[in-house]
């Protein structure tokens, strides 16, 4: 595709988004839209002006030219026009920021237990729910009714701020509130196929705060992570979890290593206002004070807790993970984090099997994308002080991998507790739904699970439970998922019990034959309404609108790599991907499909 198709593309994809208002949008503050007024005008001035761009590209490729003098001066004048276009996109991106930064420093809204209806003024009117088979589609905007703005644009291709799907929660203290979870930030993979590149600089992993309003999810405010000092997280590499990345920016230029690194998947809130949230890299799982900042974690890179005095980088206090759980593939560490209704237990699940965890008899373990058995990891935090290793427990879960060696790439990206020892886990495939996809929710019982956590007999500190010097990945291999579990069983080893809860790719397969309804391939986030366990939410993780760059792409003539061709498409719907969360109440969901 040359340059003038991809700024074609670019003039399609943002006719509509380059006119959302931007004011409104708020990233760990409120919307301030009073004292940012000079911001604000800025912005609709910016917005103005690449719009009159837009126009003006569009018109020079569209004028006819037959003979070579014509041909040349059109060429000339679409050149032109896309460099008045990229110089005036790239103000805009400037002043955009300019505008969320001040935005950043006004006062957050406050919520407090006598919250009974959105902020939204009384003159907008929601729209109401529209209800297919037990479904129905909540779409993201501000408390006003309008879009959420982009973050910022690459190459005319906005990324999109909708991007709060990585986990999705309930306020256990104010009923319709739910809690959204970005993940590390804009990201593709690069040309190279292996390296990762983040157009947006300076992202900071986010939680949403969203109010239910008919059919809208209302962005009440958002609140931003930082380490204790005060200091963004973001998608950094992480300097203590190195998950053999290298991770570029759009000039191509390597990003460092950091302490903020911290690759966001699952959030479990608790009753005090507080965050626990899992990660991909460490794996981590972090607690955060209501206002984003941390107070401690547990690392599985650590052998003893710490306190303050030991290590003032990641709060008050760090405490050990099992170490195993290390061996995690890069970006498949722990996806899903719930809490236990009673507040005992935090739950969180791995993304995929341990990579190449070999046991201590000499295996070879597997390779993660290859295996069918996944570790839920159950901390009792009741008395964290005196955490033993007695408390964290671990425990197996099999995929539903339809063949040997897991052909359909089936992971896990959610885990949501219904009581101490059922779980829903939300497993997938990584396909749209025009693609014919695989995505279930299955209820696991661990009642009569075997523990292989680090107080079962045989337990290796580097590889986890070993039977005969064979870890859990060297006796379950390239399995299928039934036979894995057999091989397991065979070893006294004890896989939780699992039954279909929901098959929800199949649900709107039926409501729409095309795969258009609820398109989404990132199923991430799963919640069960605390007043009702009836009603489901189902969330996406939109890739903020991006896609992986096509292998051997070339770049700009200043070494930039390209956003049209990162534009994430939704193939039936024929739009860019957005965050959106179906509403589920199984009490209206045909039976075939639970």
């Amino acid at each position: 595709m040359n340059r003038t198709a991809r700024i074609s593309l670019s003039v399609a994809a943002v006719s509509a988004a380059a006119l959302v208002p931007l004011g409104a949008y708020a990233v760990g503050g409120g919307s301030g839209s009073a004292s940012c007024s000079s911001q604000q005008n800025a912005v609709t001035a910016a917005q103005s002006t690449v719009s009159h761009d837009q126009a003006v590209l569009a018109a020079a490729e569209k004028k006819k030219a037959k003979k070579h003098k014509a041909k040349a001066k059109k060429q000339k004048a679409v050149a032109k026009a896309t460099k008045r276009l990229l110089r005036d996109e790239a103000r805009l991106n400037v002043v955009q920021a300019a505008l969320i930064a001040c935005q950043k420093a006004q006062p957050a809204p406050t919520v407090t237990a006598t919250v009974t209806a959105s902020s939204a003024p009384s003159s907008y009117t929601p729209p109401a729910l529209s209800w297919k088979s037990g479904t129905a589609l909540l779409k993201e905007t501000m408390p006003d009714g309008s879009p959420i703005a982009p973050l910022g644009y690459w190459d005319g291709v906005p990324i999109a701020g909708t991007g709060f799907g990585s986990a999705w929660t309930a306020d256990p203290a104010h009923p319709g509130y739910y809690y959204g979870l970005t993940d590390r930030g804009p990201n593709v993979t690069a040309p190279d196929g292996s390296d990762k590149l983040e157009p947006l600089d300076g992202f900071q992993d986010s939680i949403g705060y969203f109010h239910v309003v008919g059919g809208t999810l209302q962005l009440v405010k958002t609140i931003g992570l930082t380490l204790p000092n005060g200091e963004p997280l973001g998608g950094l590499e992480n300097t203590e979890a190195d998950a053999g990345e290298t991770i570029l920016n759009q000039y191509g230029q390597t990003l460092p290593h950091s302490a903020t690194g911290l690759d966001t998947e699952g959030i479990a809130v608790m009753p005090d206002g507080t965050f626990w949230i899992s990660d991909e890299y460490g794996p981590f799982i972090v607690h955060f004070d209501a206002s984003g900042k941390e107070i401690e974690r547990f690392d599985p890179y650590i052998t003893t807790s710490l306190s303050a005095a030991d290590d003032t980088t990641f709060g008050d206090k760090e405490y050990p993970l099992p170490a195993e759980l290390k061996r995690r593939k890069p970006n498949k560490g722990m996806e899903g984090l719930t809490v236990t209704p009673d507040g005992k237990y935090l739950v969180g699940i791995m993304q995929s099997p341990l990579d190449k965890n070999a046991g201590t008899g000499g295996g070879s373990g597997t390779k993660a994308a290859s295996g069918a058995i996944v570790r839920i990891v159950k901390i009792d935090i009741s008395d964290l002080a005196n955490l033993k290793p007695s408390d964290i427990s671990e425990y197996l879960y099999a995929l539903h991998t339809n063949g040997a060696g897991n052909p359909e790439g089936q992971a896990v990206s959610e885990i949501t507790a219904l009581d101490d020892t059922h779980f829903v886990v939300d497993e997938r495939d990584g396909n749209f739904e025009s693609a014919k996809a695989d995505k279930n929710l299955w209820k696991v019982d661990l009642t009569n699970a075997t523990d292989v956590g680090p107080s079962a007999t045989g337990y290796d500190a580097t590889s986890g439970l070993n039977v005969g010097g064979q870890s859990i990945e060297d006796i379950a291999g390239t399995l299928d998922g039934p036979a894995a579990v057999a091989a397991l069983e065979a070893k006294g080893i004890k896989v939780g019990a699992e039954s279909l809860f929901l098959n929800y790719a199949g649900l709107v397969q039926q409501i729409d034959p095309t795969g258009a309804y609820f398109e989404h391939d990132k199923v991430e986030g799963v919640s069960i309404d605390p007043a009702d366990p009836n009603i489901v939410y189902l969330s996406n993780d939109s890739d903020f609108g991006i896609t992986d760059l096509p292998a051997g792409d070339d770049p700009t003539a200043d070494k930039r790599a390209k956003g049209t061709d990162a534009y994430k498409k939704l193939p039936a719907a024929g739009v860019q991907d957005f965050g959106e969360v179906m509403e589920v109440d199984l009490s209206k969901v045909p039976a075939q499909f639970k």
